[in-house]
């Protein structure tokens, strides 16, 4: 009561005064009105930086108590509420014995697939550029969890943010709307992520996750969405009906028509189409197929629920680990051959014959005899490693293959991990082999598919 007396006494003397004192008094005002709020901004951006900070040091409650100042004096800071989902998260984990567990039976997996690759031929140590990567692929796996890989490591596997308009893909997505006119991609929902994801600093100094930006997290949904409706289009095999993301990995979920799609399955539904539209098969023809660097077994989940086929991989770690436990995860009454370290591939034939997935150290490829294989896959990996590993390793998928390779590489690329670059005619095999694709890709033209052909 006394507060309204008090305003409108003072309204009424502000209106008796001159016009310019009276703006300039406003002025004053506003003026300090815009300074102060300026600084609780700049105070509750600096909380967060303490929130994050602290958090590396597994001090949860001085983080989230950071958090709650930055709130009260930034209510519309729209990172806070990620942040905080983040560093809750990583509270509950850190208290979570069977967690802890599952990282501790990882981390044993993974050491004995590194030391076989250790103890080999140096040539099948990982590049510069994969062990920069590998090394923060393993700090994700080990705070955030096999369980969320979906949001980690998978991102620099093939699942990548299209969160920009400038996005090399996204661009190319929006010039195929015309070859389809479905508007279902506007139509699709996502769910709001917090901050636990891959981080494109690589660090955990600045750990925010792109997906939890609501401008980026809308260009993905549009950009996934015209994906799926790019490749349904122009599935010759009908098998994208029968398809969808699964829960395991735990992705950030976009519904179509109620049903979860991602970049992933879309992509390796085209890329299965290429290869088997190029040898005439259909997918019920009993072949061996062999993947050198397979993410997380996106094509193998696609091979295993739509052929009766039988899959090889070959990689490094953590993501051999990765793959095997997702495999494992998702087919659960196949037969798997999990890694493991033998001398003579005479000590796992028969074992290897009853499995309808098998997990090798990149290594291991030199155990396994001529002609084993009928097709064999390589998506983008190739182009990041060494020179001598790249010939290596087309060495190997030359003596294995009897029927087909595809390959997806980049066009042209700059490895400035290792010092060098590496171009499209590195990637030709020899003379038994012709090209039966050879095409920049739909989606991303700054890579080309090739279809090799024995």
């Amino acid at each position: 009561m006394i507060n309204d007396f008090v305003k409108y006494f003072v309204r009424k003397i502000l209106r008796c005064l001159p016009d310019n004192l009276r703006r300039h008094i406003f002025d004053e005002i506003r003026s300090d009105n815009y300074r102060n709020s300026l600084l609780q901004q700049q105070e509750a951006e600096r909380r967060i930086g303490l929130a994050i900070s602290v958090s590396n040091l597994d001090d949860f409650d001085a983080a989230e108590a950071h958090l709650r100042e930055a709130a009260r004096l930034d209510p519309y800071n729209l990172q806070i509420a990620p942040h905080l989902g983040r560093i809750r998260f990583l509270k509950s984990r850190s208290l979570d014995r069977a967690a802890q567990e599952q990282n501790r039976a990882m981390l044993e997996v993974i050491g004995s697939m590194h030391r076989e690759l250790e103890s080999s031929d140096p040539i099948y140590v990982p590049s510069e550029f994969w062990e920069t990567f590998g090394k923060f692929h393993m700090q994700l796996l080990e705070r955030y969890g096999i369980e969320n890989f979906k949001r980690t490591v998978s991102h620099n596997y093939q699942n990548w943010f299209m969160v920009s308009m400038e996005d090399p893909q996204v661009r190319q997505l929006l010039k195929t709307w015309p070859t389809h006119f479905s508007t279902q991609a506007w139509l699709n929902t996502i769910e709001v992520p917090d901050h636990v994801g891959l981080h494109t600093s690589l660090t955990f100094d600045e750990p925010s996750y792109p997906l939890a930006f609501a401008e980026k997290r809308e260009i993905y949904r549009i950009a996934v969405g015209l994906l799926w409706e790019f490749v349904n289009d122009t599935d010759s095999f009908g098998v994208m009906e029968q398809l969808a993301e699964l829960e395991v990995g735990n992705p950030v979920r976009i519904y179509r028509r109620g049903r979860l799609i991602s970049s992933d399955i879309a992509h390796s539904v085209r890329e299965r189409q290429m290869l088997l539209n190029s040898i005439s098969c259909h997918g019920n023809e009993g072949l061996i197929v062999g993947e050198l660097g397979a993410g997380h077994g996106r094509l193998a989940e696609v091979f295993g629920q739509t052929t009766n086929y039988r899959y090889y991989i070959f990689d490094i770690t953590p993501a051999l680990y990765v793959s095997q436990w997702y495999l494992k995860s998702i087919f659960p009454n196949e037969r798997l051959f999990e890694f493991r370290h033998f001398d003579s591939f005479d000590e796992i034939r028969d074992e290897l014959q009853q499995c309808r997935f098998a997990f090798f150290t990149a290594n291991q490829i030199e155990l396994i005899p001529d002609d084993h294989l009928h097709l064999f896959i390589n998506m983008n990996s190739l182009t990041e490693m060494r020179i001598d590993q790249i010939r290596n390793f087309l060495g190997h998928i030359d003596r294995l293959t009897t029927r087909a390779f595809l390959s997806r590489q980049w066009i042209k690329w700059e490895n400035v991990f290792d010092g060098h670059s590496v171009t499209k005619d590195i990637f030709a095999l020899g003379k038994r082999w012709r090209l039966a694709v050879d095409k920049p890709d739909d989606i991303y033209p700054e890579f080309f598919n090739q279809v090799w052909v024995r």
